[in-house]
């Protein structure tokens, strides 16, 4: 039976469950064997029954059988002892031999750690983890920034340079434009490094590049008013021409002439009047412009700190999401970091204290291999000890691997999703550096806007008010001239009312003797009377020409009067002009009369009458100082202006 329990475990190989068991068949067998007993039954081997000598019973027949059966027993226990002896010696080796090859592999797989392991672990559950408040959609992406809203701004200032640099009404913002376009430059420069869509921070300048070329469109001043100054001068020539034919006229006698003249002279102070009126009103319309572009100006201004302000909120409420949710990764990459070192120290002390099992178990592998005949069951203990042992270090081993490889996923993740955090911290610096030129360039644009329309609406008051001075010298021209036409005309008149009432007398006397001449004086007095009627129209027509001039003054007149300007009224100067006028004529009719200065009372009044005239004007001109000379004086004006404002300029 030993014998085949041992050749069946040596066939299955040893270390095998058959082969464990086989060893245990052999040690129960070679017990029963010991104590005589063969299957259910027992035999006594020590006493033994006499039989009669004459012969001999069944039950010792049977006795030398079993003894027989016996001893060939112990043979066979013996046998298979010594080949469980030889047996444990061959598998001894063979098992030391494994034990070796098992250390070596162990060494092997413990010191292999790039398992390269998938890892569940991602962003969605770092941010669950944190607690974080930005999903990665709220973060800046990993991608070009988008800067063709910049690009189209610094187009929009290079259209406007390259179009408007030769135009006066560029030369203010010409500073400006090129340090908006160099300070656009180095922020594009700057923006380079970021990753955000800066298209609508670059919308909030189209107002500003809208009015930069609106003010660019608008006339100049002098383009304004270049015609009409042209129209002034000419008119203003003709006048002085007139005058001196006129005063050559009277000094010859040629009162005819010298009439025509007159009115000639009106005509062209009435066309002088019409120019200077268009004048104020187109400088006038060109103000009320002004005045809306610089309502329109502050309008644009005002509406864009609120919308930076609002892009700054934005920026700056994320950049702290980011910091904060940065602060949470780094608390917990510490906390992490403090259980893989705690995790590593203890699974570097089970080693150790593996190490030093494995050793302890090879000491008493060896002391079982002494007693091997008597500890089979406990090398098999041992043996199931030192390989859950083994398993339970590959499973220790299996679980370093997977918690390193955890480990170094939660350690990538965090790398990456810290990477667009921090991107997008530097985008929001980036944005709000963007803001802040933006912000700079739009301020000194709609600064040195509303300084240029400053500037130019100061220049049409004071060209305006020129103007309204302008008007004051024209019309007081044109009145007098009216006056003394007037007054000439009305003595006219006197004149002829006295030789139509002498042409009556003389009517009416012949006519009382019934002469024939009667008939003439009557022709007479009907030609007078009709060379009256046209006196009288004449007059008229001059008396509603002054009154249009006049009612075309009125605003002239508020306009100086609200300015502070200082002036008599064209009136009572046309009025003390009539009077000086009357005193000359009183002059000359008292010395017609033989009046003598000196020796007459009369002549005494007159004089004195004279020098109340020449003082009073005196006090006139000298009132008048502001409002003479005036006349052609808006382009000299306008064109001092601009040389002074482009020199500060440059």
């Amino acid at each position: 039976v030993g014998k085949a329990v041992a050749s069946e475990a040596a066939d299955k190989g040893p270390g095998s469950a058959s082969h464990i068991s086989a060893i245990r068949s052999i040690a129960q067998h070679n017990q029963l064997g010991s104590l005589g007993i063969k299957g259910n039954k027992t035999r006594t081997v020590g006493g033994s029954h006499n039989p009669p000598p004459d012969a001999a019973s069944a039950e010792y027949f049977a006795f030398l059988r079993q003894q027989q059966d016996l001893s060939k027993s112990h043979t066979r226990i013996d046998e298979a002892i010594q080949q469980l002896e030889q047996y444990r010696q061959e598998r001894q080796s063979e098992v030391l031999k494994l034990r070796r090859s098992c250390v070596e592999l162990l060494k092997d797989v413990e010191e292999n750690s790039d398992w390269k392991l998938r890892s569940k672990y991602d962003i969605q559950q770092l941010i669950k983890d944190c607690n974080l408040s930005l999903q990665p959609t709220e973060l800046s992406s990993d991608e070009q920034p988008e800067l063709a809203g910049v690009d189209a701004v610094a187009d929009s200032l290079e259209s406007l340079k390259s179009k408007y640099n030769k135009a006066l009404q560029y030369a203010p913002y010409k500073l400006t434009v090129d340090q908006a376009l160099r300070r656009l430059s180095l922020l594009k420069n700057t923006l380079q490094d970021g990753n955000s869509d800066y298209t609508a921070l670059s919308r909030v300048s189209d107002t500003l590049l809208v009015q930069f070329g609106a003010n660019c469109e608008l006339p100049t001043l002098e383009g304004l008013i270049q015609t009409n100054e042209e129209t002034i001068d000419t008119c203003t020539s003709k006048v002085e021409d007139m005058r001196a034919k006129r005063e050559a006229a009277v000094a010859d006698g040629e009162v005819h002439i010298a009439e025509k003249l007159c009115y000639d002279i009106i005509d062209q102070y009435e066309s002088l009047l019409d120019q200077v009126i268009i004048k104020s009103s187109t400088l006038a319309g060109a103000g009320n412009e002004n005045e809306v572009m610089d309502q329109v100006r502050k309008e644009y201004h005002n509406a864009v700190p609120p919308v930076l302000e609002q892009q700054r909120t934005r920026q700056g409420k994320l950049r702290n999401r980011c910091e904060e949710d940065i602060k949470k990764m780094i608390a917990l990459r510490e906390k992490v970091e403090e259980v893989e070192a705690a995790t590593a120290v203890k699974v570097q002390s089970e080693r150790e204290a593996s190490d030093k099992v494995l050793v302890a178990n090879g000491e008493r592998i060896q002391t079982v291999f002494v007693k091997m005949a008597e500890l089979e069951q406990e090398l098999e203990q041992l043996e199931r000890e030192r390989h859950r042992e083994i398993q339970k270090r590959l499973s220790e081993k299996d679980k370093d691997e997977h918690r390193k490889a955890e480990y170094a996923k939660f350690c990538s993740t965090l790398e990456v999703h810290l990477t667009p955090l921090e991107r997008t911290i530097k985008n929001a610096d980036l944005m709000a550096h963007a803001c802040d030129v933006f912000e700079e360039l739009i301020n000194s644009g709609f600064t040195e806007i509303g300084d240029d329309l400053h500037e130019r609406g100061k220049l049409l008051k004071d060209v305006k008010l020129e103007s309204h001075k302008e008007h004051v010298e024209v019309f007081r021209a044109v009145l007098l001239e009216l006056g003394e036409i007037i007054y000439r005309k009305e003595r006219m008149i006197e004149e002829l009312d006295k030789k139509i009432q002498q042409a009556h007398v003389q009517q009416e006397l012949l006519a009382e003797t019934f002469n024939p001449n009667a008939r003439k004086f009557g022709e007479m007095k009907k030609s007078l009377l009709a060379s009256r009627d046209e006196l009288e129209e004449d007059v008229e027509e001059l008396k509603k020409r002054a009154e249009v001039a006049l009612t075309r003054f009125r605003p002239t007149e508020i306009a100086l009067n609200e300015a502070g300007v200082s002036f008599i009224h064209p009136v009572t100067e046309q009025e003390h002009h009539t009077t000086a006028m009357r005193a000359k004529m009183i002059e000359f009719k008292a010395m017609v009369a033989g009046h003598n200065k000196g020796s007459s009372a009369l002549m005494d009044g007159i004089e004195q009458l004279q020098g109340e005239l020449a003082a009073a004007r005196t006090e006139i001109d000298s009132a008048n100082a502001d409002t003479t000379g005036m006349v052609s004086r808006a382009i000299p004006m306008i064109r001092a202006s601009n040389k002074v404002r482009l020199g500060a300029d440059n």
